[in-house]
Parts: C-alpha cells; structure tokens; sequence
C-alpha cells in the first residue's frame, strides 16, 4: 500500500512529458548555454583588458622567477628508475598521470610522457622527443591510444646537439612491431609549419596520423609572432577526432607546455576573469614537472592567450595589443640575441678548447715521436755494443784459431821435417854413391874411411 501511495506521489509530482514540455525543456538548455557562453565571453574580454591595460613586460617576467623553481610534491620513482629511456637526466615525469603502454608488461610498460587532462574533456599527451631506444614505443603509444594528430615543436638537430631522432622517414620505416610510411607530404602548409600524413601499420591494422611540424620556435625563446602558432592550435582540435593530441619538442616540457597551456589557460580564464597566469603554471606543472622553462615562453603564452580571444572575436586587435606585441618582440629579439651571442661565444670556446686540445695532442704526438727516436737510438747503441762485442769475441777466436792454426802447421811442418828425414834416411839406403855402393853399406868415400878406421882400432885393441 505505502509503495502504491509513493507511485501516486511521483506520477503527481512528475509532470506528463510531452512534445510542448521537450522543446521547453531543450529552450531552457540553449538559453542557458548561450548565458554561459556569454558569460564565458565577458570573462576573457574582462581578462585580455585588464593584461593589456595593467600588465608589463617586466612584471609578467618578474611573475615567472617567483614561481620558476615550483615543483609539485609528487613521486618520480618509475621515471627515476627508468633513466636510460630519458632524453635528460634531470628530467623526470611524475608517476600519477604518467602514460602507460598499453599491452606490455609492467617492466616494460614505460615511456616519458604525461597525460595533461583539461577541464573540458580535451586531452594532450606531453613527451619528449623520442631517442633512438624509445622510437618504438612512441609509435605503440600513438597506435594504442588512437592518437590522430602529432605536434613537433622542435628541430632535430639544434645548435649542433640532438634535440629529436628521427622517428619516420620518406621512404616506409619499421620500428619494432609498427610499419611507418608517408602518405602524403606538403613543404610549408603556412608560416613555420610543414604538414604530413602518416599511415602506422601494425599487423595489418592500419592507422592514420596528421604530423604537424613547427620547426622555427627555438629552445628557452619563443616565436616573434604568435599568429601561425593560435592557427596550428585550432587546427589541431579539429583534427584530432576527440581522441589525445601528442604534443613534443625535445624535453617535452618547455615548448610543449606552452602550447598545451594556451588551452588550458583559454578555459581556465573564461571560468575566472581575475586568474593569475602563476596559477596556471602551477596546474600545468601539476601534470607534467618542469612546465614553462623560461621567461619568454610565460610571455609568449601570454600573447597566445589574448590572440587566441582574437581569432574568436571575444576582443578586438587595438593599440594596447599592438603595444604589448612590440614591446614583446623587442624583449625577444634582445633575448635571443644575447642567448645566440652568448651560443657564439660557448662555439668559440669549444673551438678555442678544441684547437688546444689538438695543439696538446700535437704536442703528445711530438713527445712520442721523441720517445720513439730515444728508443730507436737507445736501440742503436745496443745494437753497436752487442756488435763491437760481437766483433772482439770474433777477433779473439780469429786469434786462438790462427795460433792453434801456426801450432799445427809447426806440428805439421816438423812432422813433415821427421818424416822427410827419415824418408831421406830410407832413401839414403838405396841411394848409390859414385862407387856403386850405399853409404850405410860401407860404399863410397865415407864408407871406405869408416872402414879403415875401424881396422885401425880393431889391430890397435888387438896389439894390447
């Protein structure tokens, strides 16, 4: 009974919905949209007016160094552990809204980007510029999450270091599991910007991608005019299907907080006419650590707040915009040009050092070669010595042999004297004298004397 009385008391209080009660209703929603809309209007026109009227150059800079070394209290530990998939050392992303790599296993699940969620449902995907390692995961990332559009806010190669390697070529590239080929190819879309479609593959599954290149918006400066970078933004949003925008530079942080920025401070002020910009800063920190790196960048995104309002009619482009624009290109182009003065002079250094270094390998160089002639002569003196040695044993051996040499042949010789004698005396037996008879046989002269002497002393020892 009570549940029957409860159903009367709603079908009371609920008023029969009708086609009249519909289009009262869907009124109500439009009205109020359009009050919100121009509510959200005022806002930023009440914004833009009081920058432009209230703000200076210096002021904003001033505004940027206080806030500079904010950093959110959060845990870098997975960044941390996983240093040698950062481009930098000193640059991590936070664990709490870090991107996961979809299908991978925890161990392998990493890459150096951060989810940046914005208030109306719009969502970037902040990373660095892929290094040789990471290419393969930067496409798995694009191709799991969907991603339709790529904004590069680097050049490759910057002052003679790598900023970005290059992760798709003209010709079809693969890099790990995903086949990378270009679809169509446009030099300049407009000022600064080239445009390219890309068609990932991956097991037959392909993929379209709108890459988007800014290539003059150097690191820690910003552009001189912000008119190309408010239309590649808009352009992006409407190419991205709803689907997460990738946005890099080198870090990923600096540039690419910038752009992401001009969204998010664009809502953020059309809910709050009186924001301070140091609070976006903070917020954008909050999604990726290090957002906004330097003074100029806090400026220029700024300008892009403000031209952007432009583009949408919400103010019109007067003198005070005017005013600020030069007095912003001036501080720019003084910036960069004592950071290009100050990257001059780090050049001649590193070339002065160089020369130095080639002079002290020069002179390494000469020492050796020094030390190779003092070993070579060193060499030489031992060679001599070991042949003056060499040459006196010789000559005393020279001098044994020909001594043992004149003993033998005075051996010799004397042998040869014995032998020849006693040949002589052999001889003798047989040699005839002028009596025909041998001396040792009592024949001739000598014979005969010898003969007589020894008849003498024969009757001389008889007779005694």
């Amino acid at each position: 009974m009570a549940n029957n009385e409860d159903k009367s008391v709603i079908k009371q209080d609920s008023p029969p919905l009708t086609v009249d009660r519909t289009q009262a209703d869907a009124e109500t929603i439009v009205n109020d949209d359009k009050d919100k809309k121009d509510e959200r209007l005022e806002n930023a026109v009440t914004w833009s007016k009081h920058i432009l009227k209230t703000a200076k150059i210096g002021q904003i800079t001033k505004e940027f160094r206080e806030n500079k070394e904010y950093k959110p209290n959060v845990s870098c530990a997975i960044s941390e552990k996983m240093a040698e998939k950062n481009r930098y050392r000193h640059i991590f992303c936070a664990d709490e809204n870090r991107v996961i790599l979809k299908d991978r296993e925890s161990s392998n699940d990493y890459i150096h980007a951060s989810w940046m969620r914005m208030p109306d449902q719009v969502q970037f995907i902040s990373t660095q510029g892929p290094i040789k390692s990471t290419i393969s995961d930067f496409w798995h990332m694009v191709f799991t999450e969907k991603c339709q559009v790529i904004v590069m806010l680097c050049q490759y190669v910057e002052d003679e270091q790598e900023k970005c390697e290059k992760y798709f070529n003209d010709s079809t590239e693969k890099y790990g599991d995903y086949k990378v080929k270009v679809v169509e190819k446009t030099t300049e879309c407009w000022n600064s910007v080239k445009y390219t479609v890309l068609e990932v593959q991956r097991k037959g599954v392909k993929h379209t991608v709108h890459h988007y290149w800014y290539f003059d918006w150097h690191d820690q400066i910003a552009p001189l005019d912000p008119v190309p970078m408010i239309k590649l933004y808009k352009t992006v949003l409407k190419k991205c299907n709803n689907r997460p925008i990738v946005v890099h530079c080198s870090a990923g942080v600096g540039r690419t907080a910038t752009f992401v920025g001009i969204h998010l401070a664009s809502g953020m002020i059309r809910d709050n006419p009186s924001l301070e910009m140091s609070e976006v800063l903070r917020k954008l920190r909050k999604m990726r650590i290090g957002a906004i790196q330097s003074q100029l960048q806090y400026v220029f995104l700024i300008v892009c707040i403000i031209q952007n309002f432009i583009e949408e009619k919400a103010i019109k482009k007067d003198s005070q915009f005017e005013c600020l624009l030069k007095k912003y290109a001036d501080v720019t182009r003084k910036v960069t040009q004592a950071i290009e003065e100050e990257e001059a002079r780090k050049k001649r250094k590193k070339k002065t050092k160089e020369k130095e270094k080639e002079k002290e390998k020069e002179k390494e160089k000469e020492k050796e070669k020094e030390k190779e002639k003092d070993k070579e002569r060193r060499r030489e003196r031992e060679e001599n010595r070991e042949r003056e040695k060499l040459e006196r044993k010789r000559s005393k051996n020279t001098v044994g042999l020909v001594s043992e040499n004149t003993y033998a042949n005075d051996k010799k010789d004397s042998s040869v004297f014995v032998k020849n004698s006693i040949m002589e005396k052999d001889k003798s037996k047989y040699d005839k004298s002028k009596y025909g008879k041998s001396k040792y046989d009592g024949g001739g002269e000598m014979g005969t004397a010898k003969k007589k002497k020894n008849k003498f002393s024969a009757k001389k020892n008889k007779n005694r």
